[in-house]
């Protein structure tokens, strides 16, 4: 085997092998907090519904709407100024591979 495809293989071993432990770690970290959270909320739920006789369908909907309203209490999002920040991003974020393209490897000091 050629010595670049090697340590190509190497490179995509060692970062995969970063990720699983990576995942691990976190999954360890977090996972108990998680799940001791969501019963939290269920059972808050379950107190909510009881305490103002709610069905569980009117609840869902209360939730969905709850979701679908917090944006908007913030105000109008796509204002110019978020809107030109968005644009911004787009513009400095992609295609800047292109712009590097024309540079030699060897001469390449990290600004295009």
């Amino acid at each position: 085997m050629k010595r670049q495809n090697v340590r190509t293989l190497s490179l995509i071993v060692v970062t995969f092998t970063y990720l699983l432990v990576g995942a691990a770690v976190f999954d360890a970290l977090e996972s108990t907090n998680e799940v001791e959270e969501s019963k939290r909320l269920e059972a808050e739920e379950k107190d909510l519904r009881s305490k103002y006789n709610i069905t569980r369908e009117d609840y869902e909907r209360i939730t969905q709407l709850s979701i679908q309203l917090k944006p908007h209490k913030a105000g109008t999002q796509w204002k110019f100024a978020g809107s030109f920040y968005f644009a911004t991003t787009v513009i400095t974020t992609i295609g800047e591979s292109f712009m590097c393209a024309n540079i030699e490897p060897d001469s390449f000091d990290g600004i295009c």
